[in-house]
């Protein structure tokens, strides 16, 4: 019998959506029936991917980032969007479980993407949210309420490798928060699957995403350096609600994922934000890196700085960003060496999955030992 599985990513940029990719072609290839729910930008880019599916609404998070305030108050500020979000959202997985006869929910990172009346599984690389050092105080309780969320998961499952190998390091630690559900690792998860080594026609590549209005604000900082370069250089804007030109300047608003690939296989080096969806695509491409995280934004910071620190790949501060000095410092790191993709890892997590999903319901009777 064909399964019928929801796919629910975050609206908060590109990559929650994007890296859901490999997983939806995974079910496709096991015959399953698959809706996305979602909203934005991000449905969008799910939307040219995969124009056959069924796609459904589901309320935007619509996180705002400052231009210049800090970051943390302005997530606070937000809270009660968010709050809500959460509430709604949870109220219409309800309604389309029962509604499409779904079998399985799969929730990235959204947090009321659950459901009792079926197997729920939420996708994060962040069972560890870090706060700024300002706001460390607040971090005991920031962890014990995200685990409280993902408690309402029947699994959770991390796109990274547990210990040593893992891209994500600390934000995917547990601590003591792990117990009352079960941890999978399904490897890190790019759209993009490796081809032979392209040529280089690019000296430069920069991809903007993220919530506005900081990815206009990092693509009006970086872009007009480019442009004075003289350099060879290529710029995907990430906005896919725009129309898909190109103009005389080597500039497009959005690129599919085939098309983005090709371009970035051909660019000798890659500027853009350090989000682990970004890290995860780079790693898969074996790219050379200048990562420019989001101020403020604390898993960007942090991912930056330890690939920096691993000799990976040089970073920027936005304010500080210099392309002739980044595109100089960045000769003196090795760049993403080897992919980290392992298909199977998915694939035996969705194995596990189908087990529940075939295994007849336990009698009553034989759980209450009558």
């Amino acid at each position: 019998m064909t399964k019928r599985i929801l796919i629910a990513p975050l609206d908060w940029g590109l990559g929650h959506a994007t890296r859901c990719i490999p997983l939806i072609r995974e079910l496709q290839r096991r015959g399953c029936e698959v809706f996305i729910a979602g909203s934005g930008d991000s449905r969008l880019l799910l939307e040219k991917e995969f124009p056959q599916l069924t796609f459904l609404e589901l309320p935007g998070y619509q996180p705002s980032y400052p231009a210049t305030r800090s970051m943390a108050w302005s997530m606070a500020r937000q809270l009660s969007k968010f709050r809500r979000a959460i509430r709604e959202e949870h109220a219409c997985v309800e309604r389309y479980v029962k509604e499409h006869a779904l079998d399985l929910v799969i929730s990235d990172n959204r947090y009321g993407c659950w459901t009792a009346a079926v197997p729920s599984l939420f996708i994060t690389h962040q069972s560890n949210i870090l706060m700024p050092k300002r706001f460390g105080w607040m971090a005991p309780w920031i962890r014990r309420i995200n685990h409280a969320f993902i408690r309402k998961y029947t699994e959770c499952w991390i796109p990274d490798f547990p210990g040593d190998h893992a891209l994500a390091g600390e934000l995917i630690s547990f601590g003591k928060h792990r117990s009352n559900y079960t941890v999978r690792y399904i490897g890190p998860q790019s759209r993009f699957i490796p081809t032979l080594k392209a040529k280089v026609v690019y000296d430069v590549v920069c991809v903007f995403s993220g919530p506005e209005p900081q990815r206009t604000v990092f693509e009006n900082i970086v872009v007009p350096q480019v442009k004075a370069s003289g350099l060879k250089y290529f710029v995907v804007r990430g906005l896919p609600a725009a129309a898909e030109e190109q103009s005389s300047d080597n500039c497009v608003n959005f690129l599919s994922g085939a098309a983005l690939q090709t371009v970035l296989e051909q660019a000798s080096c890659v500027v853009a934000r350090s989000g682990f969806s970004t890290v995860m695509d780079l790693s898969a491409l074996q790219k050379r890196a200048i990562f420019v995280p989001t101020p403020g934004q604390t898993e960007q910071e942090y991912l930056a700085a330890r690939l920096m620190k691993q000799g990976v790949a040089f970073m920027q501060e936005q304010h500080r960003f210099n392309l002739a000095v980044a595109l100089e410092e960045s000769k003196k790191y090795q760049g993403f060496t080897q992919s980290h993709a392992d298909p199977a890892l998915l694939a035996g997590a969705l194995d596990h999955v189908w087990e529940t999903l075939n295994s007849p319901p336990v009698q009553k009777e034989l759980v209450d030992g009558k």
